[in-house]
């Protein structure tokens, strides 16, 4: 077992963009990419009890956070995810050797993270030891369209602060209804509202993403296909813990053949459960 070392808050420039980074812990890399549109702050709770084992470093994902945005012109260039893998591609060049101590990371990422991370493992698979996925779902085009119809409205700034009071209902519903604007029974996934404080905490970063928050996120959900983790040469470990608010379109990767190389990890619906299943598919990827 490793050392555990503290939680530290750290900077990277490349390029003019900066990427605000979160790391504790020594020996092998694990990076850890979050959901959207949060920042490496969602992941604390994981970093904490994985930096007992690996070398943890969580960056924001550039517009989130703190890191900077991406260009414009980088966005506007490519409709899917390969900013963001061009992005990590550059930021894991800029730890080096010194901050990844030379060896193959392990790449984790949750929701639009995991996304993110399932693209970088197509473009360059031989930069890591393998692949965590977890909340990865798989959507069918037309019911992807009909949810995209609606997810994502406008936090563009109103003089009658409409945009808060927009921000708030779609932070309250995250945590109990997917598609979040989808207020039924039918669509229920949690039964208790979520404490005031995480509800709090999720319009912030919705506020602090701006008027650009859906830039991976929407890009992230055109990307939820299981045909695509099917297809990476890298070891792929997929995390299908019960509580997912994606549960059900996780289960979805039961109907799909799977080469031994990409696994699926069960486990319970608690936090605990969770831990201990991103940490033990960490470890057998190493």
């Amino acid at each position: 077992m490793h050392k555990q070392t503290g939680l530290r808050k750290k900077y990277l420039g490349c390029a003019g963009q900066q990427t605000h980074y979160r790391q504790a812990g020594e020996g092998e890399a694990l990076v850890m990419l979050h959901a959207s549109p949060m920042s490496s702050a969602q992941m604390v709770p994981l970093i904490e009890p994985l930096s007992k084992h690996f070398n943890v470093i969580a960056p924001d994902t550039p517009g989130y956070g703190n890191s900077d945005p991406l260009s414009p012109d980088e966005l506007s260039n490519h409709q899917g995810l390969e900013p963001y893998t061009n992005w990590l591609s550059r930021f894991l060049d800029e730890l080096g050797d010194s901050e990844l101590g030379g060896s193959k990371p392990v790449l984790y990422g949750t929701a639009t993270g995991a996304q993110i991370a399932i693209e970088s493992a197509r473009c360059f698979p031989d930069r890591l030891s393998g692949v965590v996925l977890d909340n990865a779902a798989h959507f069918e085009n037309d019911e992807r369209e009909q949810i995209l119809a609606r997810y994502f409205p406008s936090l563009k700034p109103q003089e009658d602060a409409g945009h808060f009071s927009t921000v708030w209902e779609i932070s309250q519903n995250l945590f109990q209804f997917f598609p979040w604007f989808e207020q039924d029974e039918a669509h229920r996934i949690g039964q208790e509202p979520a404490p005031l404080a995480a509800v709090h905490g999720t319009a912030l970063c919705y506020l602090n993403a701006g008027e650009d928050y859906a830039q991976a996120y929407r890009r992230a959900f055109y990307n939820e296909d299981a045909r695509r983790v099917q297809s990476l040469t890298t070891p792929v470990e997929v995390i299908r813990w019960q509580g997912s608010i994606l549960k059900k379109y996780s289960d979805r990767f039961d109907k799909f053949d799977w080469p031994e190389h990409i696994r699926m990890r069960h486990c319970g619906p608690t936090m605990g459960e969770r831990l201990e299943a991103i940490r033990d598919a960490v470890a057998d990827l190493f």
